[in-house]
């Protein structure tokens, strides 16, 4: 609460004009000079971030909380301590405060000097998005923010995406605007990003009478892929005007927002280096303004996979570089060897579906023609005595075979077998024949010219 007010206090008393400006290259380095007078020489320096003024670096070791990043360095005798961070990254773009303090760490630093860091450029990769983050001043939360493509008109036709007064939210189309108060720092995000969106672009609050304004750098980038042991030709576009004419053209591999001449891998002075040759597209016509010239990179390594940068002169584009790594003879022979294995399972799994359904059908016909038949009884013989004739000897024997019908009724069919009583000397053999019907059977007894017949039906 203590620094809030504090905060407060030294707001009223500053202007948009007090404020330290710094903008740092991208994985780049910055430098911020805060000044201080005589009654905090001996003051313990900070630099702290965002409204509540959040150390994040001091002369202090018990105070330091960030990384190795930034590093503070107090010069009594010029009365100013120097901030340095390095590494820059997108989130580093906002609002900071120089400080110093007394000896107790309970002690609330007296706030020195606000300070705007930009970080350049905003990047991204085609088709995905990019944000810019755009710091400004105290007092402006509730004005209206615009991002610009170029310089902003005072018509602010040219505002790609507008916040009205009290506003935090605003869209329009691929463009969303979120300000976030607190930080003081406005966001707008673009989205479905195309190589020609690449360029300067301004953050503007727009106030009763003019623009406060921060301008801001774009670079959408192309992503080429290549495979591994092969090659890969890079496409670095520019704008040809009498500066590039004869300005050298240069490929080199990203250490920040830009390349020192002893960064270059090659150029249009030394056009073929090592793995690398730069080709100039000459055969364009004089009046036609967009130029390009041509990096191809031999025999690529899977190391070679990172962020490049084409130049000319102050003119640039990123590339980002994907290789495509080489599947290796244990890989590939893994591979086959699983192909196969599944190939073989296939044909197995087949050829089984197949035998079973063979095996099948033989056993249903032999089943339906089992069900379709009628079921034979066994053959049964019995002894009949003539009791008619007693001084017949006991050894005539009369044998009867029972015939079944050729057409069978579903019921059992009971016959009876009477003897002649006049029978003949010799008995011969006799039959018993099925009719038709269901329930009648004839029989028929046979010696010499004695012959008998009885027709039984059971009813």
């Amino acid at each position: 609460m203590k620094n809030l007010i504090v905060l407060l206090i030294y707001l009223i008393s500053c202007s948009y004009e007090d404020i330290i400006k710094e903008t740092g290259p991208l994985a780049g380095v910055v430098t911020i000079k805060c000044p201080y007078d005589a009654q905090h020489v001996d003051r313990h320096k900070y630099f702290c971030k965002g409204a509540g003024c959040d150390i994040i670096v001091s002369d202090k070791e018990s105070r330091q909380r960030t990384s190795q990043r930034l590093k503070l360095t107090d010069h009594k005798q010029d009365k100013n301590f120097l901030v340095t961070m390095t590494n820059l990254t997108g989130e580093d773009t906002g609002v900071y405060w120089c400080a110093a303090g007394g000896a107790s760490p309970s002690e609330t630093p007296d706030l020195l000097m606000e300070v705007h860091i930009q970080v350049n450029p905003v990047i991204g990769d085609v088709g995905d998005s990019a944000t810019f983050r755009c710091p400004y001043a105290e007092g402006s939360q509730n004005k209206s923010k615009c991002l610009c493509k170029g310089k902003c008109e005072k018509s602010r036709d040219n505002c790609l995406i507008k916040s009205e007064q009290g506003q935090t939210q605003a869209k329009n189309g691929h463009e969303t605007l979120y300000d976030d108060t607190v930080s003081r720092v406005f966001n707008v995000t673009i989205g479905g990003l195309r190589a020609e969106y690449s360029g300067k672009y301004t953050c503007a609050v727009i106030t009763e009478v003019n623009f406060v304004t921060t301008e801001q750098e774009l670079l959408v980038r192309e992503v080429v892929a290549g495979d591994e042991g092969k090659s890969v030709i890079i496409t670095c576009k520019y704008q040809h005007d009498q500066t590039s004419k004869n300005t050298a053209k240069y490929f080199c591999r990203a250490k920040d927002a830009g390349c020192k001449l002893e960064d270059f891998l090659v150029s249009s002075l030394a056009p073929n280096h090592s793995r690398y040759i730069l080709k100039e597209d000459k055969d364009l016509q004089p009046e036609i303004s967009a130029r390009i010239f041509n990096v191809t990179i031999t025999d690529l390594r899977a190391e070679d996979s990172g962020i490049y940068w084409c130049g000319v002169g102050e003119t640039k584009s990123v590339v980002r570089l994907e290789v495509i790594k080489s599947a290796s003879p244990l890989t590939l022979s893994v591979s086959l060897i699983v192909v196969m294995v599944v190939v073989a399972t296939a044909v197995f799994l087949l050829y089984r579906h197949k035998r079973n359904r063979t095996q099948e059908l033989p056993s249903n016909d032999t089943n339906t023609r089992r069900n379709s038949q009628v079921p034979q009884p066994d053959c049964m013989y019995e002894e009949i005595k003539d009791t008619h004739n007693p001084s017949l000897p006991e050894t005539n024997t009369v044998y009867v075979t029972a015939q079944l019908p050729t057409m069978p009724s579903d019921d059992l069919t009971y016959s009876t077998a009477t003897l002649p009583t006049n029978p003949c000397t010799d008995m011969g053999y006799s039959a018993v024949s099925f009719g038709e019907g269901p329930n009648t059977a004839a029989i028929a007894f046979r010696q010499g010219n004695c012959e008998y017949s009885r027709t039984s039906s059971d009813q």
